[in-house]
């Protein structure tokens, strides 16, 4: 009975909450003035673009992709943020597929020695590195690629926000 009464007061506090007003602040500022596919295509750019195996441009990055197709920049950042763990995560997979892709010998790194490298010299560590790098840009490629022509030709039908 307990478990009720606690459920629906949960309940009545989250819709209260979703009509608070600095939340529909917030959710004004994501969804200003742009349909909802330009919200989806922010949010997909994003986070193709947040786990990208090249640290520190992401947000250059976005900042520019989202004033050159007139998205929503707050959305776009905010998913490359939200994502930023799986760039860490992806980032020896993306290079082992970028090295299947080229046709090159399998790197034996490992996401310590790459984190150790970078915080020793980060400018020695890339000049060291370059060739993986580009085996991990090959290896994100074919993946991001195929993923955002699929979501710019995605037609959102009854999908509110």
């Amino acid at each position: 009975m307990l478990l009720l009464i606690l459920k629906a007061g949960f309940k009545m506090n989250l819709n209260a909450l979703k009509k608070h007003k600095y939340i529909l602040k917030i959710k004004k500022i994501f969804t200003q003035g742009i349909s909802l596919k330009e919200i989806i295509l922010s949010a997909a750019l994003g986070s193709l673009i947040g786990i990208m195996p090249i640290l520190g441009v992401a947000t250059i990055l976005i900042t520019f992709l989202t004033l050159r197709f007139k998205l929503n920049i707050a959305v776009a950042i905010a998913f490359t943020y939200v994502v930023a763990p799986l760039q860490a995560i992806l980032f020896i997979p993306f290079i082992h597929l970028g090295e299947k892709a080229i046709g090159i010998k399998h790197t034996l790194l490992t996401f310590e020695a790459i984190k150790n490298a970078f915080n020793s010299n980060v400018l020695i560590t890339m000049k060291d590195l370059w060739l993986e790098i580009v085996c991990g840009l090959m290896g994100w490629s074919a993946i991001a690629i195929p993923i955002f022509i699929f979501i710019i030709t995605f037609k959102p039908k009854n999908i509110k926000i």
